[in-house]
């Protein structure tokens, strides 16, 4: 019930957001996208089960659209989509060390390498799901209505998705590692 309050006082509550601090904020969400897209593609290189293979070409694909999307909003709003904010340059580094423990995987069995790479992606994936709720709660109480007439149809677009990538990949996540621990306690 209390999700059903705030989901209505997130429809009526108006806001003022201060443009430099959005302009901020879609700068790191992009910069999570495009952290995302190279994840994905790191992934898939220790990836071996191949409905997970299937599921992060898909979502791959999804992610760069993503990328796209801010990029387009943010050309919109006529900032400059390769400006880097302060949060753009912070969520680069943890895209880069989380690419580094997939990359850099030496002493782990393919098995693990390709755990590791799953699990990397749900940590991406929570904060990149994080980011698209909040873009839809700007959307809906932004008193900006060009902000957002503009953000609307991409959240509607995108959250579904980013509910998908969070919620099966945890899922999967938790299934493969069972299923890892179970054929090694049958040795």
């Amino acid at each position: 019930m209390s999700e059903m309050a705030e989901k209505v006082k997130d429809y009526f509550t108006s806001s003022k957001f201060k443009r430099e601090e959005i302009m901020d904020k879609l700068s790191e969400f992009l910069t999570v996208e495009k952290g995302g897209v190279k994840l994905y593609e790191a992934a898939l290189k220790h990836v071996k089960d191949h409905e997970v293979k299937a599921k992060f070409h898909e979502f791959h694909k999804q992610t760069m659209r993503h990328e796209e999307i801010l990029t387009n909003i943010i050309g919109k709003l006529g900032g400059n989509p390769a400006h880097k904010s302060a949060g753009a340059k912070i969520a680069e580094q943890k895209a880069e060390a989380l690419l580094r423990t997939m990359n850099e995987s030496k002493g782990l069995s393919a098995k693990e390498a390709e755990m590791n790479a799953i699990e990397n992606i749900v940590i991406a994936e929570t904060k990149d799901h994080a980011d698209w709720e909040l873009l839809g709660h700007i959307a809906h109480r932004s008193e900006d209505s060009d902000l957002s007439n503009l953000l609307k149809p991409a959240v509607s677009e995108v959250e579904g998705q980013e509910d998908e990538h969070l919620n099966w990949t945890s899922k999967k996540m938790g299934e493969l590692a069972l299923k890892g621990l179970e054929k090694n306690g049958k040795h």
